[in-house]
């Protein structure tokens, strides 16, 4: 069974995909949600993957957050689960699906530019809160239409200035709209990347 929540809004408007953070769940970026997308349909799914007790969307074959611990067979597996999901409560609830937007934190803007590099899922507007690069795309798909709006904060704990590095190459390769904000506050979400996440919306 998938945990998720709807919030139905108006039909007229881009529909939200939400992405929880490691640990997180369905309700964790709701507040966030109705704050950036107003009015907006959502869709908050959370990860089926429990370890001990902790929600994510992928496993982890040890302990920290390294490409070496990254289970890559549990996060494709994943990322195709969460496609199909979305795909099948998207039409259920007749959500414009080529209008998706996604709002992605930690773990969850991981498995959102995974998703968009590898083709599963063609975006128009990714928020990407502290995401890094789970490995490396060999041949991104294109997305020139896609605007990526990313965050980082070079005393970030979790994800290195070397990792944004990469990720940020993954992501030109794909021609996409990239816009990087340069956070203060390690890994956690900050009002001021939620600011200037409004400008960036507002632009």
């Amino acid at each position: 069974m998938t945990n998720y929540i709807l919030k139905e809004g108006d039909s007229s408007l881009a529909p939200i995909l939400v992405l929880h953070s490691t640990g997180g769940d369905e309700h964790q970026l709701v507040p966030l949600a109705e704050e950036l997308f107003p009015n907006h349909p959502f869709l908050s799914i959370r990860g089926r993957i429990s370890e001990q007790g902790i929600n994510r969307y992928f496993k982890l074959k040890g302990p920290g957050f390294t490409k070496e611990n990254f289970d890559l067979v549990s996060l494709e597996k994943e990322a195709q689960w969460l496609t199909k999901e979305v795909e099948r409560l998207g039409q259920h609830y007749q959500l414009n699906l080529s209008k998706l937007n996604v709002i992605g934190y930690s773990n969850g803007a991981n498995m959102a530019l995974y998703m968009q590099l590898k083709g599963l899922f063609k975006f128009e507007k990714i928020l990407a809160f502290h995401a890094m690069q789970l490995t490396e795309v060999g041949r991104p798909v294109l997305s020139d239409e896609s605007k990526v709006f990313l965050t980082h904060a070079d005393n970030d704990p979790i994800v290195s200035r070397e990792n944004l590095e990469e990720l940020s190459t993954d992501l030109e390769k794909t021609k996409c709209q990239l816009e990087i904000f340069k956070a203060k506050f390690g890994h956690q979400l900050s009002d001021e990347e939620i600011s200037a996440a409004k400008k960036w919306l507002a632009k």
